[in-house]
């Protein structure tokens, strides 16, 4: 009988060779004689998310979290983190992060791995707190330093952020994440002067970090005022990163049209137990962050942030893989999960013994193409759907780079069109359908007169007014999306029309949503 060494090996050459699926046999034999194997147990899951077998992919990756012996440090304890995140189990990777030692050479070795995963699990202050100890042990390291300035970024600590930024940029010139993180949070002082660095770093760049480093070069050109230095910069990055990104529009057309309400809907009855979900959805960069944080100023909202606990519940209930209902299969999934189970399960994962909040707030876009389900799933959950000015909307989404291939939508014009119009005809349809639970707001509206449309949405919400909810300078919690900086600058109109000055080169958007219109 072969060793677990033999066994690891001969699994090896089979994924070497193209044949992952043939190591099955081995991996299984690995853990039935070492049930704590995490190398094992992370192919495994693979494998299981291969076959879109959620209940057994996760499970593999439970087991290794439950099972890892608390010391010496595992050299694996990274790769399991991450995997976790991608099951949205963020305090399975505070709970592995926090309690290791902290002083084990294999721990400070993933350290900067480890901090991330930390940041990415929410738990910021902690994540500051393991820098301030652990990174002393360590020399100066580049990601150290990112990760920081990202927390920071997301606490509102600006100036702070910005020194760490050029902190890791002075360790690693090419990191291209530094260079785009920055050039998004704060502009140069004087301008144009990260330009030639950012230059310096292209030449040298290649594949997705080429893509950061051109739409970060967009941000500092256009903060210049360098309006066509800028264009070229990000028409060069938009098509890189549309290259590497797989996008089916006629896939995508299908699935938002199969999400359209059949006719209108009776309102359900339904008790007053227990808060109430509020969704707020829309395409990005519509203003979505903003009004997640005018409700979060009433005393009894709770905000929850940009999660995934709707796609995990739904994962969970069907037993597959489910990140949005634009992907393949998705209409057919959301049409025949378990609704009741999936709201239970949503609930449970949100928490909901919280004896001030009457509303829980889930601000995550993508939960847009989940409408229906939400609606027979919890009943007496509210959507709020942000709707912006379609050329306003999709330039924005447009001079947006979005990670881990989503929106991949967003990279050229007919294509932004055409999703920006189907999203304006889904929202509409969905407000008639079910006016007492679906409430489409419109961002310029907001951005004049925020108080008069707070007012309005808190009388749809059920609650009571709140003076001065508009006034997001005051909400000092944590932002961790794309808007971090630019919503801690108040609510303003300064954004409406902000797609003019790149006209000339936006006829192509304009003319497909004339037409479309």
């Amino acid at each position: 009988m072969p060793t677990v060494v033999e066994s690891w090996q001969q699994a090896q050459q089979l994924v070497a060779a193209g044949t992952p699926a043939a190591a099955r046999p081995h991996y299984e034999a690995i853990l039935a004689a070492c049930p704590w194997h995490v190398p094992a147990r992370l192919r495994m899951s693979r494998l299981e998310q291969a076959a879109d077998d959620y209940i057994a992919a996760r499970d593999h990756v439970l087991q290794a979290a439950t099972l890892l012996p608390p010391a010496p440090v595992d050299r694996n304890l990274a790769y399991l983190t991450a995997r976790l995140l991608e099951f949205a189990a963020e305090d399975r990777v505070a709970a592995l992060v926090l309690e290791a030692d902290h002083d084990d050479p294999q721990f400070l070795r993933q350290l900067p791995a480890l901090a991330q995963h930390l940041w990415l699990a929410g738990r910021y202050a902690e994540t500051l707190d393991l820098l301030d100890r652990a990174g002393r042990r360590l020399p100066p390291h580049p990601l150290l330093e990112l990760t920081r300035a990202n927390v920071l970024r997301y606490l509102g600590r600006a100036g702070e952020a910005m020194r760490h930024y050029e902190s890791a940029l002075a360790l690693d010139p090419r990191l291209a994440d530094a260079h785009w993180a920055l050039a998004t949070h704060a502009p140069a002082e004087p301008a144009m002067s990260r330009v030639p660095r950012l230059r310096q770093a292209l030449a040298a760049a290649s594949g997705w970090e080429r893509v950061q480093l051109e739409y970060a070069l967009f941000h500092e050109l256009d903060r210049a005022g360098e309006t066509e230095q800028a264009w070229a910069a990000l028409d060069r990055g938009a098509a890189l990163a549309r290259a590497t990104i797989t996008c089916d529009p006629a896939l995508e057309t299908a699935a938002l049209e199969a999400l359209m309400p059949a006719g209108a809907l009776p309102e359900p009855r339904v008790g007053v137990e227990g808060p109430c979900s509020v969704f707020v959805v829309g395409m990005p960069r519509t203003g979505t962050t903003l009004l997640e944080r005018i409700l979060g100023n009433h005393p009894q909202v709770r905000a929850l942030g940009e999660r995934n606990d709707l796609a995990a519940a739904i994962s969970e209930v069907s037993g597959r893989f489910f990140r949005h209902g634009l992907q393949p299969g998705a209409a057919a999934l959301l049409a025949s999960v378990d609704a009741a189970a999936v709201g239970r399960r949503y609930l449970q994962r949100i928490g909901t013994a919280d004896a001030v909040a009457s509303h829980l707030v889930d601000k995550n876009p993508m939960n847009l193409s989940c409408i229906p389900l939400v609606l027979r799933a919890l009943p007496r959950a509210r959507i709020v759907c942000l709707r912006r000015e379609p050329m306003d909307a999709c330039f924005s989404n447009l001079k947006e780079l979005f990670q881990g291939g989503a929106y991949p939508y967003s990279y050229v014009q007919h294509e932004l069109a055409a999703h920006c119009l189907r999203v304006h005809r889904l929202v509409a349809a969905w407000q008639a359908a079910a006016p007492w639970a679906v409430r489409v707001v419109d961002y310029e509206a907001l951005a004049r007169d925020p108080a008069a449309s707070a007012a309005e949405l808190l009388d749809f919400l059920g609650l009571p007014p709140q003076p001065g909810v508009e006034d997001v300078s005051r909400n000092h919690a944590p932002v961790a999306t794309a808007s971090s900086s630019q919503v801690r600058e108040g609510v303003h109109a300064r954004a409406i029309g902000a797609w003019r000055r790149y006209a000339q080169w936006l006829h192509p958007l304009q003319q497909a949503l004339e037409a479309g219109a």
